[in-house]
């Protein structure tokens, strides 16, 4: 074939990758390569094309890129940054570290070559090999996806206004309700500042609960600052009460989560929830924002569902309108005992709410089975303590169950040292059948 016919296939492709038509432009650059197996250019879109679908071959397409650019076509700063940011993307945390050191190796900086290795390196609270008695074997260890500072997820709250199909308050019998005290709390944060003195943790204030229903949340915002800690809070904000006290008390990240604008719809993944008072409320935000100068990172987290994802530009834009930041997310089944028995049921989909998710819990078990190796820890373990209201610890965030293993027995967090905490997770039956189910969080490796 002429290189005329080669070049019309690489420009189609390239096109066709440009407009996200993945499957078509995979079949032009393969055809590509039929005609010339060391085009340097289709090589490289091939790699980062599989990559971007966590297709591990894609790697060694890059690395053959390099070796058949000889006219240096390809500016291997911007395309190995590109391909670590994809592998970070897809949590193949050690597969981007192999890239950063190619970069260090080879001497190639970009502006983001700091942010980056931050996201890899294995932060130094952490040890990176943890050996676990009971199961006789070593984990690894890995940097932290959901932050890179240890994390106390205090459910500052004991319920919630809302009752989100998804979420364990909406879903699960007889969650336990209460407020955190402002004297409980006090206590809590001086522990967490005694047992970290040289890290400091990030503290969220909440879990499964809306923090904005306890009155007190402005002062434990204002605590967690003067001890030179950051604060995280997480809201469906479909109340207005304490919105301009929190944001003048001035919390590190305010996230807002919302999944349609539709009440038809919001009414239904956010039951008891109306999308116009949340609305209204966005100004209430904003507003208290600008009065007071703050320089909280606020932003809306979109959870999208087969019947909100076509919402996603209007969604991003109402964000940028208020000067908020926008991050979708797929919306998953929570707790995970629930997922877990979803994952056990012969009846397959049972209820409206499982028709609209994108991923079932089946098929999050099946999708991610063949690309962990089993050697990674549990970072809800390794890297987070959840406090419930009253002061007891959940085994992690992801679960309602207590951290003790005996049924009907709460540990406390004040009652106990981290070292102690640590050992009774290590110790809790659940986790096994947690990860040999594969529901627990920790990244990709094979």
């Amino acid at each position: 074939m002429s290189a005329q016919t080669l070049n019309q296939l690489l420009s189609e492709a390239s096109e066709c990758y440009r407009l996200n038509l993945t499957e078509k432009a995979e079949s032009l650059y393969r055809a590509a390569l039929q005609i010339n197996p060391n085009q340097a250019g289709a090589l490289f879109n091939l790699g980062t094309l599989l990559l971007r679908r966590a297709d591990l071959q894609g790697d060694q397409l890059v690395k053959d890129s390099f070796r058949q650019d000889l006219a240096n076509e390809i500016d291997q700063k911007k395309a190995v940054e590109l391909v670590i940011q994809i592998h970070l993307s897809n949590t193949y945390k050690k597969h981007a570290q192999k890239w950063l050191r190619y970069a260090e190796l080879n001497q190639l900086t970009f502006p983001t070559l700091s942010e980056l290795k931050r996201q890899i390196e294995i932060p130094a609270h952490l040890e990176k090999i943890i050996y676990i008695p009971t199961e006789k074997k070593s984990l690894e260890r890995y940097h932290p996806i959901e932050s890179s500072s240890y994390v106390y997820a205090v459910d500052v709250v004991g319920g919630c206004n809302l009752r989100c199909p998804t979420c364990p308050i909406g879903n699960q019998k007889e969650m336990p309700k209460g407020i955190m005290g402002p004297e409980l709390f006090s206590k809590i944060l001086k522990k967490i500042c005694e047992e970290n003195p040289a890290h400091k943790p990030d503290i969220w204030l909440f879990n499964w609960s809306e923090p904005l229903l306890n009155q007190h949340l402005p002062d434990f915002i204002k605590e967690i600052r003067k001890a030179n800690l950051t604060s995280f809070i997480s809201s469906n904000l479909n109340i207005s009460d304490r919105i301009d006290a929190v944001i003048e008390a001035n919390p590190d990240r305010f996230k807002v989560s919302i999944s349609s604008l539709q009440q038809e719809i919001y009414g239904v993944t956010h039951d008891r929830g109306d999308i116009q008072t949340v609305i209204q409320n966005f100004e209430k935000l904003a507003q208290a924002r600008d009065s007071h100068q703050s320089t909280t990172e606020i932003w809306i987290g979109h959870h999208l569902y087969k019947n909100t994802i076509n919402e996603m530009d209007q969604i991003k834009a109402l964000a940028n309108h208020y000067g908020f930041g926008y991050r979708p997310s797929y919306a998953i089944m929570a707790p995970i005992e629930k997922a877990h028995a979803l994952l056990k049921s012969i009846n397959g989909i049972e209820s409206d709410i499982e028709e609209q998710l994108f991923f079932h819990p089946k098929t999050i078990a099946e999708n991610i089975k063949s690309r962990r190796s089993g050697s990674m820890d549990c970072e809800l373990r390794f890297n987070m303590t959840a406090i419930n209201y009253d002061g007891s610890i959940s085994l992690c965030c992801g679960t309602t169950k207590n951290l003790s293993d005996e049924i009907g027995k709460k540990t406390y967090f004040l009652e106990n040292s981290a070292s102690e905490i640590e050992s009774l997770k290590y110790k809790h039956s659940f986790c096994s059948t947690c990860m040999e189910n594969n529901l627990h969080l920790t990244i990709q490796d094979v």
